[in-house]
Formats: C-alpha cells, structure tokens, sequence
C-alpha cells in the first residue's frame, strides 16, 4: 500500500486511513502490547515499491472507543518506527495521528533505496500557540536509524530545544 502523494516534492503523507491493525501474531515492542486492540501499522512506501519503513501508533480514538466518556487518559507510548524486520528504528515524539485536541501530520520523504530519509512532522493544534513544525527525523546511515534533527528556535515552537539532546524522545532504547 502506497502513500498518497502530496505536492511537497518527492514527500508523501502519512495517512491514518490507510493504516492498519497489527496482526494478533505480529510481535510488537513492550510498551506497545497492552494497547494491541489500538494499534495501527502504517507503511512508509512510495509505489511501485514496497515499505521498508513501518510506523506502528495507538491509535487513542480506537482505544477509547466503547469505553465510558469519563475514562481516564492513559500515558500512551509513543509511536514506533521500525524496520521490515520489526527492530525500532526511531521515535516520534508526539502521539499519531491525535493526541487530542491535537493531530499530527507526518510527511516522508528524500527517498533513498526504499527509505525516507526525512520525515516532517507538524502539529496542528487548536490551543492559544496554534500550529507548529516538530523537529524533522533523519535518517542516520551509521547507525540504520532516525534522528530529531532540531529547528531554529521560535516563540511559537514549544517543543525540543535545539542542541538539547537530553530532551530528544526519538531515539529507541
């Protein structure tokens, strides 16, 4: 399955419609697993070829569905990037595709043998600071995994500080 293409260059959007649930024998990593139910799977793949690239993502609306209306919020985990062979490969550090009030939107792009190699994340957000750009991920050959790559600073950015590594969520453990 493709992702839909945007007008942003060779980048293509992320699409939460055409994520799907993880198989009830597909290993997941532990902190995913007691959200199994809520879980999507979301390929990275540009057609004809196939992902390389999965984002795996608790899907907090599917969770909450048929729970009473004053269920308390849970500290979901944040999504997970990994490899066809299931190792993680990064983190986003925000939750996809709501963190209620909030969505976020991932492009992908700069593809490189079947890999983006940047992946745009922006918040778009309700609240008084708006919307506003995450650190991109970038993906670092040395070590087959994605990094934040931090922004210039801004009033309306209220996320990592650039060259803050101790707040960087991204990396796996």
């Amino acid at each position: 399955m493709a992702l839909q293409a945007s007008a942003r260059g060779d980048f293509v959007r992320v699409l939460p419609a055409q994520c799907q649930p993880v198989a009830d024998a597909a290993p997941l990593p532990a902190e995913l697993e007691p959200y199994r139910a809520a879980v999507r799977a979301c390929p990275l793949a540009r057609a004809p070829q196939p992902a390389r690239v999965r984002l795996l993502s608790v899907f907090t609306d599917d969770f909450y569905k048929g729970l009473p209306a004053d269920a308390r919020w849970q500290n979901f985990p944040l999504p997970v990037l990994v490899d066809a062979s299931g190792r993680c490969i990064g983190r986003l550090p925000h939750l996809f595709p709501v963190d209620p009030p909030q969505e976020l939107t991932v492009h992908a792009g700069q593809w490189r043998n079947g890999i983006p190699h940047e992946l745009r994340l922006h918040v778009l957000s309700p609240a008084v600071g708006g919307n506003h750009p995450l650190p991109s991920l970038r993906w670092q050959a040395p070590t087959q995994s994605y990094h934040a790559n931090a922004p210039a600073a801004s009033p309306n950015t209220p996320h990592t500080l650039p060259g803050d590594p101790s707040k960087d969520k991204t990396p796996c453990p």
